[in-house]
């Protein structure tokens, strides 16, 4: 661990002493206070409340017309109620999925941590038709905005707003373009247990639509096979991917997993967006309480709680510097619902304002009450960025 400190350090001292001509820097400061209100076990609303300062650096090496070198982290200040309630909150917030693992506290206390991640590290060799890259990289492969079956490699949660760059993977990766808009793929990936991910990737334009399609073997575990599309129907935005797993120790039985999401959008002349999508899983992932299925999934195998899923989402500027939205959610087999509404005010061209709220209401098991009972969690959220 100390190493991979060491190591990290040395790189942006390293990238910063670099000539400005090669080197692009930017990034964000944010300071977010968020609050969760919920049922505790005497059906009592309890409140927590906690302070989170987030720093984003991203840095990129360009040593020729070659090669580029990308290094890309986030620091986050935690300091509250979750830290100090939560039981090993510390160690399970600096656990990495990657095969390097490249996620540390640097000090933690009763009620605070600082921590950094590395989500990027990695080198692109560029050559005519091809690249190649190798390291920690985001490989997204999603053509829906929510739910992505087709994005095998580092599945993320719409609900986490505040990391918009996504989770990465440390993989070997090759594509080769066949023309404007056709290419061949294939990556290579090692999770922190030393699970491989191999799949291939297809993709061309054809009657005014992008097709893709997948394949490979996912997780150390399962066959996956799977296509994707985008394109218009008049003024309606057109797109959706698909997904089958199967496990490698059952091949002849029926126990592989359907993944099909399918969504919509369409811009007004008011400049106001609708955006609808809709995912089915045949084989729901339970979850045993909200925060199960908050955070980021473990796969793209297990992207829902529900067999149907369904969103929708408004958004519309109010003025140029003023826009609000909500979005919603719907999962018939928890009886249960998901609201999103927010607010963003920009304060100067490179400073933000945002004001979000997000509300679970579900029926789950009690295993306290061993029956099924209504659960609702409220969260609010008030964010300031700087972008520079």
């Amino acid at each position: 661990m100390k190493i991979t400190q060491l190591f990290i350090v040395l790189i942006c001292l390293t990238l910063t002493s670099i000539s400005q001509e090669k080197l692009a820097f930017n990034g964000y400061l944010s300071n977010m206070g968020q609050s969760v209100i919920a049922k505790d076990t005497a059906d009592e609303y309890q409140a927590t409340w906690d302070v989170i300062i987030h720093n984003r650096i991203n840095l990129a090496y360009y040593a020729s017309n070659n090669f580029t070198a990308h290094l890309q982290f986030r620091n986050q200040f935690l300091w509250g109620e979750s830290v100090e309630l939560t039981p090993d909150y510390a160690n399970t917030f600096e656990k990495d999925k990657g095969w390097v693992d490249m996620n540390f506290n640097w000090f933690e206390n009763d009620n605070n941590l600082l921590n950094t991640q590395v989500d990027r590290a990695f080198v692109e060799y560029v050559n005519g038709n091809l690249e190649l890259s190798i390291g920690r990289q985001r490989v997204n492969w999603g053509r829906t905005l929510v739910w992505n079956p087709n994005d095998i490699f580092n599945a993320f949660s719409y609900y986490d707003f505040d990391y918009m760059e996504r989770p990465g993977s440390d993989a070997v990766r090759a594509r080769y373009y066949l023309g404007i808009a056709s290419a061949t793929e294939i990556v290579a990936k090692i999770d922190s247990a030393e699970n491989l991910t191999l799949a291939g990737m297809w993709k061309t334009n054809k009657w005014s639509y992008d097709f893709q399609l997948i394949g490979g073997y996912v997780n150390g575990e399962d066959y996956v096979i799977g296509a994707g599309w985008e394109g218009n129907i008049k003024s309606f935005a057109f797109r959706g991917e698909f997904s089958y797993y199967h496990p490698e120790k059952s091949f002849a039985d029926t126990s592989g997993v359907l993944l099909a999401a399918v969504g919509t959008d369409i811009s007004f002349g008011n400049s106001m967006v609708v955006q609808a999508e809709f995912l089915y899983n045949d084989k729901k992932t339970l979850s045993a309480s909200v925060g199960d299925f908050y955070s980021a999934p473990s796969n793209s195998k297990s992207l829902s709680i529900s067999e149907f899923n369904f969103f929708a989402n408004i958004t519309y500027p109010i003025t140029p510097i003023l826009s609000i939205y909500t979005a919603a959610m719907y999962y018939p087999d928890y009886k249960g619902y998901f609201l999103m509404p927010g607010l963003d005010l920009s304060l100067s061209d490179n400073m933000n304002l945002s004001l979000i709220y997000q509300y679970f209401n579900l029926e789950m098991f009690d295993p306290l009450k061993q029956e099924d009972a209504r659960v609702g969690v409220n969260m609010a959220f008030a964010r300031l960025k700087w972008n520079f």
